[in-house]
């Protein structure tokens, strides 16, 4: 299966693009779907035939819409079109009418029946499904599917448009609003899933429909539906509305939403003049249209006896919706092809909800387009929906996509709402006390004290999170605070079990719990290994406070048998505030790590932020994050020259960065920074070693050598990739691993192994910017190396500095009296001067810019 998307800009243009992906039926059945924010019903049908005239086999599959998704992004006002096209099996399509001959509806079980017998064969998979708002009977009609075609996975919704409008539907014969187009997918290897991420969860009590007609619901639970659900529908804040949904209960992770009319009768509401409409709702039962009153209605036909609760769509939820999602589509072995479709109404309930949902899939070859109803699978049936946002995956063969899991490591974006919507649920819980009936409040009081609670508490925790620190700061005067956090999580879940790291975090947790509780402050938990502890100023003085947080620090220190140690980092800040605070525990952050301390005290009023710093410092992040998503991890290479032969003898792996604007960073602006995000510093060594061993593991008269820190030498994946690399490497001689000196070794056993097992698989090891640390002797003696580097700094200043040059002569003079058979490189060689002076204390090997720059990986460097 073969699947690429682009974006439409020309006829002419559109033509190249097909000359150039050669594409031809003949191959394999093909489906060209076109997904338009730009085109009227007459230029989307003139589009389809241009693109049937160019492959008349093709399949074409057109919906309008109000933005589409390409490769991962969502855009306004342009049109994408994505050609598929299988290998083995088959993909067929049908425009089918909804409306009969006469105008009136057909059938829902008619439709289902006919698509079965057209289109669904033996080993049909996935069938993409796509109508419009004029199609009220959408929800019957997908859960009868599953009756019909059970073992038939489904993906499609409802076409948007930019203006309010029905949405229509095309192919090369025309435009369509009462049609339903689909797209069958079969094959003996075929395989697929569908799934989607809604971020919803029942809050409110299960209820019973009681009386309906069409999509209008007039009684709950034997009562008139309104009196019910007045409230929370009534006069609602826009900017909230979409946040509390309603779901079926054979469907509790799917929702759906209900309008509220006031003092309007059903012909107000719904376009009964319509003759579609009359004949479709004669079916559904009796009502007098033209009542005036307060009704409740659904954008589909309800059915009685169908039973429904209040839900709430909130932050935590929509994160772990999407966690699972992703994992589900990341484990999946044939990940050849992605559709994906959100809802219109998804982009309001949180503030770049959807971007940041498509960023962890904007690498891939996902595309799709913003819909008004989704049609997805949960649990294994087909629902109509709204406000998801789903996502199908298929292959013929086992494939992977370039995913983008860090997208989950900047989810603070979600959670900007929270304030506000605490303020609206709180004013809701004010204008309770002005309704009279009892049941009714109860209800929904109940319904909004559940809401708050999952703002306002962590997770699985029963401990305040995020939201309610910011709603203790901004109501209640807590402006002093201490961050508690543990650093090198990573390091620890490599080491040791789930199991064990739970443990210690649930201790950790507990022994915060009981000591705040001792102290009447408050604790927050703000990230899995980030906790807050806060109290007014008023309440405790700063010495007291301070006092407090040492000895909680010395209780945490503490282990059992069953926990790991930890050591976590404690910034108290004074003279917090909602503003300030990010910037003062970042700027506290920094200082802590520079410093390599555990206890910080910040006064958030007086001490000086340097704002520039902190800036510079997240954007170094971000730099860090796209050249990870963006495979921009450069390596470069330097040579290093042999004073003998006269000649490259090897060459010095350097990281580079490139970010979206072409920059190049060097490691000096951004490893820092990296290595105090410990899993991003992970990443990008990771990154850069496959890529070098991919430059030289053919090479064999060229050798490289590859810088590695403590911290790669600690990590058991790294370090197992390393040798499994080496087992297979066909010149294991030609991979030198050069140790930072500069680095203080807390576990020389783990650096003793790593080196002894490197020299068994016929590699070599190099100790790097020899002379800039504090063991250099213990160095020298315990580790048996094959390269010693001098540190730059003292070969750069040997010329006019006479201790510089005495450290030089010792270097040389030791090895020659030393029993080691030991080479010594010279770094930062910078003009003829320098090298004079390194060849009078014959120096093996000099390395700089006299004789080589470090430049990208050319032919040429192995050639020579």
């Amino acid at each position: 299966m073969f699947t690429w998307n682009f974006q439409y800009m020309s006829r002419s243009r559109l033509a190249e693009t097909f000359d150039q992906l050669m594409l031809t039926g003949q191959k394999g059945s093909v489906l060209i779907r076109i997904h338009s924010s730009i085109h009227n019903k007459d230029d989307a049908v003139e589009l389809a035939r241009f693109i049937k005239g160019i492959m008349p086999e093709a399949k074409i599959f057109g919906t309008s819409t109000s933005a589409v998704i390409n490769w991962g992004k969502l855009t306004q006002n342009q049109c994408v079109i994505s050609i598929t096209q299988m290998q083995e099996g088959r993909i067929e399509t049908a425009m089918i009418p909804t409306l009969d001959e006469n105008g009136d509806p057909v059938d829902t079980d008619d439709l289902c029946a006919k698509i079965k017998n057209d289109l669904i064969e033996e080993d049909t998979k996935l069938l993409l499904t796509f109508s419009t708002k004029k199609f009220l009977d959408i929800y019957n009609f997908v859960d009868k599917s599953n009756t019909y075609y059970p073992e038939v996975q489904m993906i499609g919704g409802l076409a948007d448009t930019p203006e309010d409008l029905y949405g229509f539907l095309f192919d090369e014969t025309g435009a369509y609003e009462d049609a339903i187009l689909l797209a069958a997918f079969s094959g003996k290897e075929l395989e697929t899933t569908v799934s989607y991420a809604s971020g919803v969860e029942v809050v409110g009590d299960e209820e019973e429909i009681t009386d309906c007609y069409g999509p209008f619901i007039l009684g709950i639970n034997g009562e008139g539906a309104t009196k019910r659900h007045k409230l929370i529908l009534e006069d609602v804040n826009s900017k909230f509305k979409n946040l509390f949904p309603f779901v079926y209960s054979d469907a509790p992770g799917i929702p759906f939403y209900l309008s509220y009319g006031k003092d309007k009768s059903l012909s107000d509401l719904f376009p009964f003049e319509k003759e579609y409409i009359r004949r479709s709702l004669s079916k559904t039962g009796n009502a007098d249209i033209d009542k005036k009153g307060n009704y409740i209605y659904a954008n589909h036909y309800v059915i009685p006896g169908k039973k429904l609760s209040r839900a709430f769509i909130y932050d935590r939820k929509i994160i772990s919706d999407n966690r699972t999602l992703f994992q589900t589509v990341e484990n999946f072995e044939k990940a050849e092809t992605l559709f994906g479709y959100t809802c219109v109404v998804r982009s309001t309930i949180y503030s770049n909800c959807v971007k940041w949902e498509l960023s962890a899939y904007e690498n891939c070859n996902i595309c799709g387009c913003v819909t008004a109803g989704e049609i997805t699978n949960c649990n294994g049936r087909n629902t109509f929906a709204n406000c998801t946002f789903s996502l199908a995956v298929m292959g013929e063969e086992k494939s992977t996509q370039e995913f983008n899991p860090y997208a989950f490591s900047r989810s603070d974006s979600l959670a900007e709402d929270n304030m506000e919507l605490l303020e609206y649920l709180m004013g809701i819980e004010g204008e309770l006390a002005s309704f009279e009936e009892e049941s009714s409040v109860n209800s929904i009081r109940k319904f909004i004290n559940d809401c708050e609670i999952k703002l306002l508490y962590a997770d699985k925790e029963d401990v305040f999170n995020e939201a309610a620190l910011i709603m203790d700061m901004k109501t209640k005067g807590y402006d002093r605070i201490c961050y508690i956090n543990v650093f090198n999580v990573s390091d620890m879940k490599t080491v040791f079990s789930s199991r064990e790291v739970q443990i210690t975090r649930n201790s950790l947790i507990n022994k915060c719990i009981n000591y705040v509780r001792k102290r009447h402050y408050r604790l927050y938990i703000l990230d899995e290994w980030l906790f807050a502890i806060g109290a007014p100023s008023h309440i405790v003085s700063l010495n007291s406070f301070v006092t407090h947080m040492e000895e909680l620090q010395k209780i945490l220190f503490e282990t059992s048998k069953e926990t790991i140690a930890v050591v976590p980092g404690f910034c108290v800040m004074d003279g917090c505030t909602i503003d300030n605070i990010n910037s003062v525990y970042a700027a506290a952050r920094i200082e802590m790590g520079q410093k390599n301390i555990q206890f910080y005290i910040s006064d958030a009023e007086n001490d000086k932020i340097d704002e520039e710093k902190i800036r510079e410092y997240y954007r170094m992040v971000n730099v860090i994050n796209y050249a990870i998503a963006h495979d921009q991890i450069i390596p470069y290479f330097q040579g290093i020259y042999d004073n003998k032969t006269k000649s490259i003898h090897h060459y010095e792996s350097l990281m580079r960065l490139k970010d979206e604007t072409g920059r190049v960073y060097n490691p000096a602006s951004f490893l820092d920074t990296a290595r105090s995000f410990g899993l991003l510093y992970d990443n990008i060594s990771m990154i850069m070693i496959k890529k070098v061993f991919e430059k030289f593991k053919n090479v064999k008269n060229k050798s490289v050598s590859i810088n590695l820190g403590l911290r790669d030498i600690k990590n058991r994946k790294m370090v197992e990739f390393i040798y499994d690399f080496l087992r297979s490497a066909e010149h294991p001689e030609n991979f030198v691993f050069e140790i930072l000196e500069n680095e203080d070794v807390d576990d020389y056993n783990a650096l003793i192994k790593f080196v002894d097992t490197i020299h068994n698989l016929g590699g070599k090891i190099s100790i790097d910017d020899f002379g800039s640390g504090y063991s250099n002797l213990q160095h020298i003696v315990n580790i048996h190396s094959d390269f010693l580097k001098i540190d730059g700094s003292i070969v750069r200043n040997c010329c006019d500095n006479k201790d510089s040059e005495n450290l030089i002569a010792l270097i040389s003079g030791w090895k020659k009296v030393s029993s080691k058979n030991i080479k010594i490189v010279a770094e930062f060689v910078e003009n003829e001067q320098i090298q004079d002076k390194l060849l009078c204390y014959s120096i093996d090997y000099s390395q700089g810019y006299l004789f080589s720059k470090p430049m990208p990986f050319t032919e040429e460097m192995i050639n020579d």
